[in-house]
């Protein structure tokens, strides 16, 4: 027997020893609810193999791409790290005045993609302390920015001229 079979053994022997409480047994054993239904279907008492993974993938063969350009996630991202202690509307404000109008459906979407890459730094201070906190990384957000206005502009003349 394997030892994902033997795991998932112990979580029907402890159900049965706790007396069937399913949500007892996925907080022991650290699993959600739904796995452990998943398994409790499949699962007959005199089969051990009943509880062998069939291996089939149930993530989706196309998955939805993100449509934004990757200036515009990189430029989130930077806003992101120089900006700790801005809440997420007022990053999305300031991408607003920098001519970048995304919705804020997308905005989210991107960071929460951005966070499963790689969280961001999180500073623990409590929420009536917010306005004795420093701005860390201000320097580095206005040379970044100053960057970003300068490319910008970089790329309008090249229309322009592309355009003649």
């Amino acid at each position: 027997m394997s030892e994902e079979v033997k795991r998932r053994q112990a979580w029907f022997e402890y159900y049965e020893e706790c007396g069937r409480n399913a949500r007892k047994t996925c907080k022991y054993f650290g699993i959600s609810p739904d796995t452990f239904y998943r398994w409790k279907k499949r699962y007959r008492p005199n089969d051990p193999s009943s509880l062998k993974d069939d291996k089939k993938s149930r993530r989706p063969k196309r998955t939805r791409q993100l449509s934004t350009s990757q200036e515009v996630i990189d430029r989130i991202k930077i806003l992101l790290e120089t900006h700790p202690v801005k809440n997420k509307k007022e990053i999305k404000d300031l991408l607003r005045r920098e001519n970048i109008d995304i919705s804020l459906s997308t905005f989210y979407r991107i960071i929460n993609r951005l966070k499963r890459q790689r969280p961001f730094q999180n500073h623990e201070t409590k929420r009536d302390e917010k306005n004795d906190r420093k701005i860390t990384g201000y320097s580095e957000y206005l040379s970044l920015l100053k960057l970003w206005k300068d490319n910008q502009k970089n790329r309008e003349v090249e229309r322009c001229n592309n355009r003649e």
